[in-house]
């Protein structure tokens, strides 16, 4: 039998299939689904902290039986195929709080969550054709990253996750973590997200002219991480961590309201629930104070070195973004007039 799978889906089972989601080698089961929500664990005790699903049509369902080696169909090649061990439906009204931390159904991951339908198969999967798109050559495995970083000879090297185009703050946390670690892997998320948000061309090519400028080549690898958003906050950084540990990340850099989205987290909850994890997740968590540019000592600086508060401006990308909408000019002291020149130039966000 031949199942048809969207875009988002097929990413999924590249992710599944490239071990990007060890120790996650299928789309879940129900039981899988329900041991994640209620404790951020697969059923066999592995820490998982959000839902990876296979949507199906629902007038499909009766026609699959369980045990049953599924095609999977996209936009007519088959690209992999499942052993079904599981097939179910979801309400996820009753799940929103636990995955969210709200009971507010315009969360944009939820409402993301629920597009994707009500009935799944759960199961191994196999990959029988890899992904290509025109953002593919970004897309590395970790066993081309691990080789990378082989070859360049880093020790340690840091994951850094980010779905925006870098502004000064970004650029000072990229600093301070090469005075930890020997190098940084700079993976932006370029996969589903929200209106508003960044294309991923104006991400990337922005990374691109960073490295290439800014910061040293030598200690800095670039690539794409090609999964949704899910806004999830502290469960996704835990997530995004152990998505780098599978990259070969010694450590992870979790900031001020990682994945979060309007007002739905605490400023610094996602660092404590990574910290929690630290030692089970195998990646060292580097805390990242929230960065703000002194007026005083004119440059950007951090609340545990800089106590001149009265001289704070907050590095907003929030303000970024809207200036770049509005084709207003940005400081060059909250981003660098290159970065700003490029972007300009391509589709900037997501419609």
């Amino acid at each position: 039998m031949i199942v048809n799978i969207n875009f988002d889906s097929y990413l999924e089972l590249e992710k599944i299939a490239d071990k990007v989601f060890y120790p996650l080698d299928g789309f879940m089961t129900k039981e899988d689904f329900k041991s994640v929500v209620k404790s951020m664990r697969l059923k066999n005790g592995n820490i998982f902290p959000l839902p990876v699903l296979l949507p199906i049509e629902q007038n499909k369902k009766n026609n699959i039986n369980l045990n049953e080696k599924i095609l999977l169909n996209f936009k007519s090649n088959i690209v992999g195929e499942i052993l079904v061990k599981s097939i179910f439906e979801i309400d996820f009204n009753k799940y929103i709080k636990p995955l969210f931390g709200t009971e507010d159904k315009e969360h944009p991951g939820f409402k993301m969550l629920v597009k994707t339908g009500n009935c799944f198969i759960g199961g191994p999967v196999k990959l029988i054709k890899k992904v290509s798109y025109k953002y593919s050559k970004y897309s590395y495995t970790p066993k081309d990253i691990k080789k990378k970083i082989k070859n360049m000879k880093l020790k340690s090297v840091a994951g850094f996750q980010t779905r925006n185009v870098p502004h000064k703050a970004h650029e000072h946390i990229l600093h301070l973590a090469l005075k930890e670690v020997e190098g940084l892997f700079i993976h932006p998320l370029i996969g589903k997200k929200k209106v508003g948000d960044f294309m991923p061309e104006a991400v990337l090519s922005s990374y691109e002219l960073l490295i290439k400028l800014h910061l040293p080549k030598n200690r800095v690898i670039l690539g794409a991480l090609t999964t949704s958003m899910r806004y999830a906050g502290p469960r996704e950084a835990v997530f995004h961590a152990i998505i780098r540990r599978n990259f070969g990340c010694t450590h992870f850099l979790v900031g001020r309201d990682h994945a979060g989205v309007g007002n739905y987290y605490g400023e610094y909850e996602a660092q404590k629930l990574c910290l929690k994890l630290e030692k089970e997740l195998k990646i060292k968590i580097i805390k990242i104070r929230g960065p703000f540019y002194c007026k005083y000592c004119k440059k950007i600086t951090t609340d545990n070195v800089c106590q001149k508060l009265d001289y704070k401006v907050e590095v907003s990308g929030t303000s970024i973004r809207n200036d770049l909408i509005n084709n207003k000019r940005i400081n060059s002291r909250f981003m660098r007039p290159d970065i700003v020149k490029l972007i300009r130039k391509s589709d900037i966000f997501i419609k």
